[in-house]
Formats: structure tokens, C-alpha cells, sequence
């Protein structure tokens, strides 16, 4: 098979879009920084360092007269967690939306969720109002996409350290992960 010779292994194969729980949205503010808000709708990375989590359907084992014979349970088992790691922008918008997002889930101050009452809902109908879809997309050589992961339900459950190293001129970074329902995946 012909291949391009651009089409090297590279860090930044793919981009992540981060579209913010509606609960986030409403401490959304353009206009100055503010550790109270945050400075976003939406967030690009370019991540390095990640996995697609496995999908698994279970087999099952169903004794027939003297024999065994496997077949599908139809189920598919709970996915595993998203985790990838990113460059932290000069600003640090993107590690502080995920930050901001884990205080909305468990306030660092009180311990408790939703301590600032960001979301006011009736009932306990949560769920919608703090988590949200994260898309992947795998790029060619070109930067063009060809793959869309879309992780539905997904909401962080823990951001790492920044990884800070002044004798190397690489960018800081970061990891996160996410847990998240279901994912879809499409060829674009």
C-alpha cells in the first residue's frame, strides 16, 4: 500500500471539542477574566496521549445436551473512562473550564454539589445540566478529519497535575478524565 510522506505518527492526530454542560454555560462571561466564570461555550484541544475505550458485548455460555454453545448477550458492558492528555494554552482556558466543571460536581470549598446553586432545577434531573457530548476527530496527514468519536453523557472525573519543566522547551501539559454513557463513532 502507497503511503503519503507526510503521513508520519505525530502527537497532535487528534482534536477534542468540548461543548460545556448547560450548568456552565451560565457562568459563561466574555468579557474579563474572573475566577468565578469561565471564558467559553466551547473548547478545541489538540490532544496527545489518548485511547479509545474498548467496546465490549459479552458472550454467554448456554449448555446444550452434552455440549456448550456460546452466544451474545446483546449487552453492552458499561464503557471505561476517556482519558487524555493536552497542552495547556498560554491563558489557561482549557484547564480551567475542566476545573471550574469538577468544582460544579464537588465545590472545593464546601464539599458539596452545585454549593453555588449554578443549577436550579426542579426535581432531580441533574444529569443534563452538567454533563455534556465531547467529539473527537482523527486527522490524515493533510489535517482534514476522517473520524468523529462522539462521547454522549460525559462529565470529568479527575484532572492531573500540569506537568511544569522549565529545562525542556516543550509546552506544559496536562491529562483529564472523563466518564460519559455511550459512544458513537462515524467516518466522515
Amino acid at each position: 500500500m502507497n503511503q503519503a510522506p507526510f503521513n508520519k505518527n505525530r502527537n497532535d492526530k487528534f482534536i477534542l471539542v468540548l461543548n460545556l454542560p448547560p450548568a456552565l454555560k451560565k457562568i459563561n462571561s466574555n468579557k474579563t477574566r474572573n475566577n468565578n466564570k469561565i471564558n467559553a461555550d466551547s473548547l478545541e484541544y489538540s490532544i496527545f496521549g489518548t485511547l479509545t475505550p474498548s467496546i465490549d458485548v459479552a458472550s454467554q455460555t448456554i449448555p446444550y445436551a452434552t455440549q456448550s454453545i456460546k452466544v451474545s448477550s446483546h449487552v453492552r458492558q458499561p464503557p471505561s473512562n476517556f482519558n487524555f492528555s493536552f497542552k495547556i494554552d498560554n491563558e489557561y482556558k482549557n484547564y480551567w473550564v475542566i476545573y471550574k466543571w469538577l468544582d460544579l460536581l464537588n465545590d472545593v470549598k464546601t464539599g458539596h454539589f452545585n454549593s453555588d446553586e449554578i443549577i436550579k432545577i426542579k426535581g432531580n434531573s441533574y444529569l443534563d445540566a452538567y454533563t455534556s457530548m465531547l467529539t473527537v476527530y482523527g486527522l490524515d496527514e493533510y489535517e482534514n478529519k476522517k473520524i468523529q468519536f462522539d462521547y454522549i453523557g460525559a462529565f470529568p472525573t479527575s484532572l492531573a497535575e500540569i506537568s511544569w519543566n522549565y529545562g525542556e522547551q516543550s509546552e506544559i501539559a496536562s491529562s483529564s478524565s472523563f466518564s460519559f454513557t455511550k459512544m458513537e463513532v462515524q467516518l466522515i
